[in-house]
């Protein structure tokens, strides 16, 4: 297809009779469009959900800024197209093409798929089905892509090491132009011999070739000013994060024992004040977007968030650019920084307890206190804000009754205290999510309470919270909960039982509506597993783990001995605060970067 009308022209039987069809046809403002024959490698970034999803991905956008900075290098982009859209592809006899060079996928050199949620797994192999390419690897030929993975599940190779020919571990932005670089030397060796040459750089996992030095090492990028995109292609449709996103801070040193995120990103680093500033003012310019988000894990954790967000305001001051922040911490909560976020619009204001009682707030190293808790609430509340989001976590490890007691009474008391200085109860949201033991966090180990028994709990919380009228309780689903930890600390069997479920027909199912629970039970049962059994068990650190071939660079004696201190209820001082001997730093010979 040489351009836009050749390619509406052979697809407008697909795109006519397709809901929402802006999906699928790309050429979006700031999309970004390279002579597909001038170039000497072509990268396709596919993110296995939905185009409003996937389009405001943070980690495509900077993969996509820096692979196509490269003179030499294209990289083009693709989203899980919907139920009906596959169904025409079908019908047509179409394969699943690129947004930017409407080209199809066998046609790249490299396929790399974001790791971002264990329920997208199936969705991986239908998306390589739909685009003619190989779903096992030990069956792709010389000429189809190489097919590499990041992100978060990456940590657990295992459940898609028939599926994948590469993973990558850690961040992405030097390695992603290091496979690059090798590549072009090699491209024209047996595909069997690149796999080799290219396990060989560090990052990379292959499952057909042992690591030499026994572990995959993660990578760890330094936050280049250059790496970081100040435009990246705007929806035509809406999607769940349209606004400029400016990273601020990598990882996280508060260390809360069920967060992979905190462990997995270690070391700490953060963006000069200077540099953030000016990323934001070129990312709007740019883009015309009229909010931006500073992300981050901890994003008030920054030592100059205030004064970013101060200069920031003072700079858009005539406009209608507001900027917008994820949860607050309570003990760094700040007036000033509410007032500086929210200005004259009161929204709702997020706080993360996580935990109800104080001792299983110590068991997670929440190392937070009520009295901080209900004083950022309280401050909130005088400052004009009515509305207070909450989350936090049920089934965590030694959990008892009396901890969902104390999260009810959490609420009780700042009511309580709202009375006692004449304020108006706000309007109080607790989203609470179960409890998924992760990889490479101390609760990897932990066994996951059954969906029954989550169950139980859930409706003991409603009960006890049902005189209170101010607030309202959101759960995330058991059964999905259940099905998650499922995968995400699976060994290599999972990956018939994944392949099993894709050739039912299992597909887009980090939705709820699309997935069948009896067909996860029973898929289980037919490749010999059991989802119950799997997910109460309880590991030990002094046996091999599943995950164990990968490096995170925490020493596996730590995490084991934070799994000793939660179960005294023990905590740990954030790593900015004193050096908590994780092993991350001295092994990788790197450190915190702060903005002191």
């Amino acid at each position: 297809m040489n351009n836009l009308a050749d390619f509406l022209n052979e697809y407008s039987p697909v795109l006519y009779n397709c809901e929402r069809p802006s999906r699928y046809i790309g050429d979006e403002f700031l999309s970004i469009k390279k002579d597909f024959n001038s170039v000497d490698i072509k990268f396709l970034l596919a993110f296995p959900d939905k185009y409003e999803i996937g389009i405001s991905n943070f980690g495509h956008k900077i993969l996509y800024h820096i692979v196509n900075n490269q003179e030499n290098l294209l990289c083009d982009r693709i989203y899980a197209p919907e139920k009906d859209f596959c169904e025409l592809l079908e019908k047509y006899n179409k394969p699943l093409y690129s947004l930017d060079s409407k080209k199809a996928l066998k046609e790249f050199d490299f396929i790399g798929f974001a790791l971002q949620y264990e329920m997208s797994y199936t969705t991986i192999l239908k998306m390589l089905d739909m685009g003619k390419i190989p779903v096992l690897s030990s069956k792709r030929m010389e000429d189809d892509p190489i097919i590499f993975a990041g992100g978060p599940c990456a940590y657990n190779p295992n459940p898609l090491h028939k599926f994948i020919d590469l993973f990558v571990i850690g961040d992405g932005e030097e390695v992603t132009l290091e496979i690059a670089n090798v590549y072009n030397k090699i491209k024209n060796l047996p595909r069997l011999q690149i796999l080799e040459k290219l396990s060989e750089i560090e990052g990379i996992y292959s499952p057909i070739f042992s690591p030499k030095k026994g572990k995959v090492k993660k990578r760890i990028s330094k936050l280049d000013f250059e790496h970081h995109p100040v435009k990246s292609p705007i929806p035509h449709s809406q999607s769940v994060h349209d606004r400029a996103t400016i990273e601020i801070r990598r990882g996280c040193g508060r260390l809360c024992r069920f967060c992979q995120s905190a462990h997995t990103n270690l070391p700490i680093r953060e963006r000069k004040k200077e540099d953030i500033i000016k990323l934001v003012k070129d990312y709007v310019k740019n883009t015309g977007y009229d909010e931006y988000s500073l992300l981050s894990l901890s994003s008030n954790d920054h030592g100059k968030i205030e004064e970013i967000i101060e200069e920031l305001n003072n700079y858009f001051i005539d406009t209608d650019v507001s900027v917008s922040l994820p949860s607050q911490r309570a003990d760094k909560f700040s007036v000033k920084l509410g007032q500086l976020i929210h200005g004259a619009r009161k929204g709702s204001v997020t706080i993360a307890p996580e935990a109800g009682s104080q001792r299983l707030r110590n068991i997670i190293n929440k190392n937070l206190n009520e009295e901080q808790i209900v004083s950022a609430t309280l401050a909130s509340i005088e400052n004009g804000w009515d509305k207070i989001k909450f989350y936090f976590i049920i089934g965590l490890p030694f959990e008892e009754y009396s901890d969902l007691d104390a999260l009810i009474k959490l609420i009780e008391t700042i009511n309580y205290k709202c009375k006692e200085r004449n304020f108006r109860l706000p309007k109080i949201t607790c989203s609470i999510s179960t409890f998924v033991p992760k990889p490479f966090t101390p609760f990897g180990i932990c066994s996951q309470n059954h969906p029954d028994v989550i169950k139980e709990k859930i409706s003991y919380l409603r009960d006890k919270g049902k005189y209170l009228k101010n607030l309202k309780m959101n759960f995330h689903n058991p059964i999905i909960s259940q099905f998650e930890a499922f995968l995400t600390r699976g060994d290599a069997r999972l990956a018939d039982f994944i392949y099993a479920l894709y050739k039912k027909g299992s597909y887009l199912e980090s939705w709820d509506e699309n997935i069948t629970y009896d067909t996860y039970f029973e898929t289980a049962k037919e490749c010999g597993l059991d989802i119950d059994a799997e997910t109460a068990k309880e590991y030990s650190y002094s046996e091999i783990l599943p995950w164990d071939i990968i490096d995170c660079g925490i020493n596996k004696e730590w995490f084991e001995n934070e799994y000793l201190k939660a179960k005294e209820a023990q905590t740990t001082i954030p790593c900015e605060t004193k050096c908590s001997n994780c092993g991350v730093c001295s092994n990788f010979k790197t450190g915190k970067v702060l903005d002191k």
